[in-house]
């Protein structure tokens, strides 16, 4: 039988698609704060699809789990996880990820602040479109 659950349900995507979508047009009169809040709504559907992907593997794992093994070749044996998972079945990060801005500079011009948040956006949308 085949899982129905999306990774992101609509109204949640839709909630974070308009956060990003208020962010990127407020960006002319406040650059920074755009920056911050596009950096919040990516770190909020990271977590939300760690979080999706970890329970949906220990569905998986408790269903191959309770059943009985047909043979040892099928057992877990203690095998590393997977490239990207951490033990436990989270997705391995380093740090937060989070976007840490540095304090006001008048060396971080507004070029660099547009291309970042050209990029969190970009990262931003294709990953709310899984």
């Amino acid at each position: 039988m085949a899982d129905t659950t999306t990774l992101f349900p609509a109204e949640e995507r839709d909630k974070l698609t308009l956060r990003l979508q208020n962010a990127v047009n407020g960006f002319v009169d406040g650059p920074r704060g755009s920056v911050e809040e596009v950096d919040h709504v990516l770190e909020e559907a990271i977590a939300h699809l760690t979080d999706t992907l970890a329970e949906r593997r220990r569905v998986l794992r408790s269903a191959w789990r309770t059943t009985p093994a047909r043979s040892t070749a099928d057992a877990d044996g203690g095998a590393p996880p997977a490239a990207g998972m951490a033990p436990g079945g989270a997705l391995a990060t380093e740090g937060t990820g989070a976007y840490t801005p540095a304090p006001e500079a008048s060396t971080t011009d507004t070029e660099q602040l547009r291309l970042a948040l050209r990029d969190y956006r970009e990262t931003a949308e294709r990953l709310l479109r899984l």
